[in-house]
């Protein structure tokens, strides 16, 4: 573990984190080096010259490694015992391993009383995995113990208890791989356009479809929530896919229900919660539902998890839908007030290390946001600045949808600013790109077509009119929304006229 890891490691920490560390570390006697080597690291908010220079300083010769190691040694522990009694998996495993201490010192009895408990905690939360741990290392003793006191009826009903739960896990996770083999499909190419990509869809339809048949005949109890869950978050997954925003959406209610009802089940394991949020808030987007979106929001916002991953993560897509919200009605002057006023950025240089530790999609439409909304208020310069380090993302770590909605966004952002001459350039690159990979939809080329009007001089006020006549898809129409598209032609109508005359 290098302090590359480890630097980020302690500023990931919350302040109750923090304060259980340094209590953890206190009790050690002798030479204290992974305490001045915490101070160091938490001193310094980034990993720069400032802070190889205290490290040299501090930890002369080869005494830096030891203090390194054992500090990690010591923050590792000291959060897994912080978040011990949070979550399942942790207590359940606790009792496993206290069943077995148990029995290896001759107390069988009270071993099986952990087990009991192990497993009864484990069926109430549906960690079917769990389960069979606790009833095959039953088993086992009783093997060990001769079946003393136990019967053949008994054992039989621990075997079947095994194998149902074996198989619901079994079911669910085929759900979960199927659920999740869709939605990387959609994350890479997005919406499908024709009738051809939308029977490549129908190999996973199918194997659904034969998954649900076989889960009706097998005759098993009700589906348990992970098997549900998996099963809307498909079926929504589906429909966004194919452009059918209000299917997915009254799946998505639906899903909602499922989580209301079940809050004990999820709330150890959030992101699919989260996931169901954001498509809710996406939906609604996209069928110009706005006055339904702030309650989503509010809900988005009350999510509290710092042991899920989801402190830093949920505030950052709670500010990125407020703006959203509040840009798409073109309120520009009150998104650019919440920006300035929310917590998140009050430190703009904490604002932007906190960017960059969101997932790479998450940070790129975020600042995709960023830069249409500076572009709304006139600020071009910041604009171009901020899409310039879009633009260094490497691209094939980006679905396609958002690489080549950032390039897009490039080329109308130059257009304003009049560059004609490196737009030239920039064009042809880009139809070259597109001509590569033969996808191009019709709201990408309908946009690369106003822009050679508009470069070689022939961008005529009818333009605003085939814009506001622009019937594609539900992904082009976003797209065309995403880009601000109309105000694009109207700013260029007024400001350059005859650019290419």
């Amino acid at each position: 573990m290098t302090i590359d890891v480890l630097h980020p490691l302690l500023h990931s920490l919350t302040k109750s984190e923090k304060r259980y560390c340094r209590l953890m570390t206190g009790s050690p006697t002798g030479d204290k080096g992974f305490l001045r080597l915490l101070d160091c690291l938490l001193t310094h908010e980034t990993m720069d010259d400032a802070l190889t220079a205290d490290l040299t300083r501090l930890f002369p010769g080869a005494t830096l490694e030891p203090a390194r190691k054992y500090l990690y040694r010591v923050v590792m522990q000291s959060l897994r015992q912080f978040e011990q009694d949070k979550r399942i998996d942790v207590r359940i495993g606790q009792l496993l391993h206290d069943s077995q201490i148990l029995y290896e010192r001759g107390l069988a009895q009270f071993s099986q009383e952990q087990l009991e408990k192990a497993q009864r905690l484990a069926e109430q939360h549906e960690r079917g995995l769990y389960v069979v741990l606790a009833a095959r290392q039953q088993a086992e003793q009783w093997v060990k113990g001769q079946f003393d006191g136990v019967d053949e009826p008994t054992l039989a009903r621990q075997h079947a208890l095994i194998r149902q739960q074996v198989e619901r896990t079994l079911t669910a996770l085929h759900h979960a791989a199927l659920y999740e083999t869709l939605l990387l499909r959609y994350r890479t190419h997005g919406t499908v356009g024709n009738v051809t990509d939308t029977r490549r869809l129908n190999d996973l339809l199918l194997e659904e479809h034969q998954l649900l048949n076989r889960q009706s005949r097998s005759g098993s109890p009700m589906w348990s929530f992970a098997m549900q869950q998996q099963h809307l978050h498909f079926q929504s997954a589906y429909f966004r896919m194919i452009g059918d925003e209000a299917g997915s959406l009254r799946v998505y209610r639906e899903l909602d229900n499922l989580f209301q009802n079940n809050p004990t089940l999820w709330a150890e394991q959030p992101l699919y919660y989260v996931q169901l949020l954001e498509g809710i808030l996406s939906d609604l987007r996209m069928l110009g539902q706005y006055e339904d979106m702030p309650y989503f929001i509010d809900r988005l916002r009350a999510i509290d998890g710092p042991t899920h991953g989801l402190h830093h993560t949920a505030p950052y897509l709670t500010l990125y839908y407020r703006l959203l919200l509040a840009i798409d009605q073109a309120r520009y002057a009150d998104a650019a007030t919440l920006l300035a006023t929310d917590p998140l950025s009050a430190d703009g240089s904490a604002f932007e290390r906190g960017l960059a530790r969101l997932t790479l999609g998450t940070r790129t439409e975020f600042d995709l946001l960023l830069v249409r909304l500076q572009v709304c208020l006139g600020h071009l310069s910041a604009a171009l600045h901020r899409l310039n380090r879009v633009l260094a993302l490497p691209a094939r770590s980006l679905p396609g949808r958002l690489s080549m909605e950032r390039q897009l966004m490039s080329l109308l952002l130059h257009a304003r600013l009049g560059n004609a001459d490196y737009l030239t350039y920039a064009l042809r690159s880009a139809e070259r790109k597109r001509k590569t990979i033969n996808r191009q939809s019709e709201g990408e080329r309908f946009i690369l077509e106003l822009l050679r009007q508009w470069l070689s001089g022939r961008l005529e006020s009818t333009a605003l009119a085939r814009i506001d006549a622009f019937r594609g898809s539900s992904a082009d129409q976003q797209l065309i929304r995403n880009l601000d598209v109309r105000t694009w032609a109207s700013a260029c109508l007024h400001t350059h006229p005859n650019v290419g005359a």
